[in-house]
């Protein structure tokens, strides 16, 4: 299999901690400074101006900020229910790469009705020492601060609960109006890190122009531009500075690229996702050294991105018949789309690729195909020993065979699209696509999705690492091309093992971390050739404690399922046999 276009994306890390103090010099207890902010239409007004009731809650936002603007409706949910009885909300972006006019669009697509301003030379921020776009401050009637921190607990890395287990900033809200202290004073907020101002630098070594945006050009456009997955654009010199604090974050971290393999296997996979390490120096150096511009005239031409297929001009194109309606806000369950093809015989595919009509919402979507002489079977149960086509995810790539290579659509069947949805504080309606470039040469070596899975585990309510195998053995020599494994929120590392007919053993591949927002197929840059007999093995383990800040519940016992409070166990392997009777399959 060959995919084309990596995405070394540098999303939002969204940093989280227990409710615990988070400093000694937060100003919990102290009062607010008033400080001179600036509206939407350009004019000065004072922050305490808007202190008119009982309880003043400053809320940080940002633009592109995915988990701020998941929590726009419960600040506007709180406002509903505590505004009568004398709270208040204003909001405060302090993002130098926001503008009026995208912070005007964006609380307009997330339905803000509280006032929101401009802290764009950061007094604020600076007085307030605010970290992150979610973080919040809760003011009582005397201008003292008595909470600082997260709204509640829903929204932690990159993932959702199904509900907050604390509601902070509401029982704050409760404290504030009689002037008291909540139990929790201090939090810490997750979110996107706010880049502090700095005067540019004029040094010349490396810039904006001369380095950088290739490098962003190279690693990170194909998500971070509009309306794809990436939750900002880095198409510009103003956002590569806004977010700069979060590039730096993220890089230092090892979190971007996002690529999950153990470095044992680098240079193993043609998909592997890594800056390299001189772009990443300079990117870190550039960025240290307060991000010089260079000459706009000698900024490399912009890249182009085709608003066609990436696999070509397809031969059929099948589109979810009615579109779905993503809320703004919660947690959406796995959507299943049926789609009839209707062919009258068996057709070879040379190329697939499925996409998202809303990009920005849409987590994943994986493809599978119903024979139409057998069972549909249960969600669950899709394409695990046949019918997987592809999946689509954030960064991954469409599939691509090169001549003689194909997978079989049969006549008559129906394909299955599972969408995995993702709110982000915007009403959405998403029509998902597939689309098929069909062989018009003679297919010889037919491409197979094998599922390697378990469904009859029990993960114990608590488990911090518990251990789940699957096997499956090759009944002849077999070539294989890539692997995908795939487990939900408590998905902790993932092996997987060929015992060689031998009695010898090779670890294929070893993921230490697994995170559930990166699920990668790993394309193998040579095909691995495994004889008769040989026993591929899956070793998967999972975290069901509490330490595990993404489970949706620790106190429960888990099983197979298809829903991402459930868990799945399935190693997908690609590979390829020989066809007997080949044919390019045209109607």
């Amino acid at each position: 299999m060959i995919r084309f276009g990596l995405c070394a994306s540098i999303v939002v890390l969204l940093a989280y901690a227990s409710p615990v103090q988070s400093s000694t010099t937060d100003r919990i207890g102290e009062k607010i400074a008033n400080v001179e902010l600036t509206t939407l239409d350009g004019k000065l007004v004072n922050l305490l101006d808007f202190h008119t009731g009982k309880a003043l809650v400053i809320a940080y936002t940002g633009v592109g900020c995915p988990i701020a603007g998941r929590y726009a409706p419960r600040l506007e949910a709180l406002l509903s229910k505590h505004g009568p009885k004398g709270l208040k909300i204003v909001g405060i972006n302090a993002n130098p790469q926001d503008t009026a006019a995208t912070v005007r669009q964006d609380i307009k697509e997330l339905g803000i009705t509280f006032p929101v301003l401009l802290d764009h030379n950061q007094e604020l921020t600076h007085q307030l020492d605010a970290k992150t776009t979610t973080v919040v401050f809760v003011i009582d009637k005397g201008g003292v601060i008595r909470y600082r921190g997260m709204i509640d607990d829903q929204y932690v890395l990159g993932a959702q609960r199904h509900k907050p287990r604390n509601k902070f900033l509401e029982r704050a809200i409760r404290a504030a109006m009689k002037s008291k202290f909540p139990e929790v004073t201090r939090t810490a907020a997750p979110g996107c890190v706010i880049t502090r101002i700095q005067e540019p630098s004029t040094s010349e070594e490396v810039t904006y122009s001369s380095h950088i945006k290739r490098i962003l050009q190279d690693n990170c456009e194909i998500c971070h531009r509009p309306r794809q997955i990436g939750p900002f654009s880095l198409q510009s010199y103003e956002n590569a500075q806004g977010w700069s604090a979060m590039i730096r974050s993220v890089i230092t971290d090892g979190r971007m690229p996002p690529w999950n393999a153990a470095s044992e296997f680098d240079g193993t996979f043609s998909n592997e996702r890594r800056i390299p390490e001189a772009d990443k120096k300079a990117l870190l150096s550039w960025i240290d050294n307060k991000m010089p511009r260079g000459n706009p005239n000698e900024d490399p031409p912009d890249k182009k991105f085709s608003q066609l297929w990436r696999i070509g001009k397809p031969d059929k194109v099948y589109t979810m018949k009615k579109a779905f309606q993503v809320p703004a806000d919660g947690v959406v369950e796995y959507q299943y789309f049926n789609i009839p093809t209707k062919f009258k015989k068996d057709r070879w595919i040379q190329a697939i690729e499925a996409r998202a009509g809303a990009a920005d919402v849409v987590h994943h979507i994986l493809a599978f195909t119903v024979d139409p002489n057998g069972p549909r079977g249960q969600n669950n149960q899709l394409g695990l020993e046949d019918g997987y086509l592809c999946a689509t995810v954030p960064g991954d790539t469409p599939s691509i065979f090169p001549p003689g290579r194909g997978k079989k659509l049969k006549a008559g069947s129906t394909l299955v699209l599972q969408v995995h949805y993702t709110t982000n504080g915007k009403k959405r309606k998403d029509k998902c696509k597939i689309a098929f470039v069909f062989s018009d040469t003679p297919v010889t070596e037919e491409v197979h999705t094998r599922g390697i899975y378990n469904l009859s585990f029990t993960i114990p309510a608590g488990d911090p690492n518990y251990e789940v195998r699957s096997e499956h053995t090759f009944e002849k020599d077999t070539q294989i091309l890539s692997l995908y494994p795939h487990m939900h929120f408590r998905g902790k590392a993932w092996k997987y093992l060929a015992h060689y007919p031998d009695g010898t053993t090779k670890t294929l591949l070893d993921i230490p971390n697994y995170d559930y927002n990166w699920q990668e197929s790993y394309i193998l840059k040579e095909p691995i050739m495994v004889p008769k007999g040989t026993r591929i093995e899956c070793i998967a383990r999972f975290d069901n404690s509490d330490g595990n800040l993404v489970n949706p519940d620790p106190t429960a016992d888990v099983r197979f399922g298809e829903q991402t409070w459930e868990e799945m166990m399935i190693g997908y392997v690609d590979y390829v046999t020989t066809v007997d009777g080949n044919s390019s399959g045209t109607d």
